[in-house]
């Protein structure tokens, strides 16, 4: 984990803002988790994914945002790289909706 958080349902992005697919589990040291967060390193299973189709290993993959969602968060405490982290997927959005995340 690069930054913030993950939980088991969250849908994930490429950088190119393809939809790769649902967190399906999360495992730690052999144990399931619901949840991941900075710096932790884990195994996830992705519904809907294969590494080599949808994604390639070592690419970067990104929670996909709700808007509605993003507009709490941009008003939110967050770290320097939770902050750049959201910057991103709102650059990744806007390539395909240039209004997405405007406030």
């Amino acid at each position: 984990m690069l930054s913030g958080r993950v939980r088991v349902g969250h849908a994930l992005i490429r950088g190119d803002g393809k939809r790769v697919g649902v967190i399906k589990s999360i495992q730690s040291e052999k144990k399931s988790i619901k949840e991941a967060s900075l710096g932790m390193e884990v195994a996830v299973a992705i519904e809907g994914a294969t590494v080599g189709r949808q994604f390639k290993e070592g690419d970067i993959l990104y929670v996909d945002i709700p808007e509605g969602r993003v507009r709490e968060l941009l008003k939110a405490d967050l770290t320097p790289e939770e902050r750049e982290t959201l910057t991103k997927v709102i650059e990744i959005h806007r390539r395909k909706k240039p209004t997405w995340g405007m406030i």
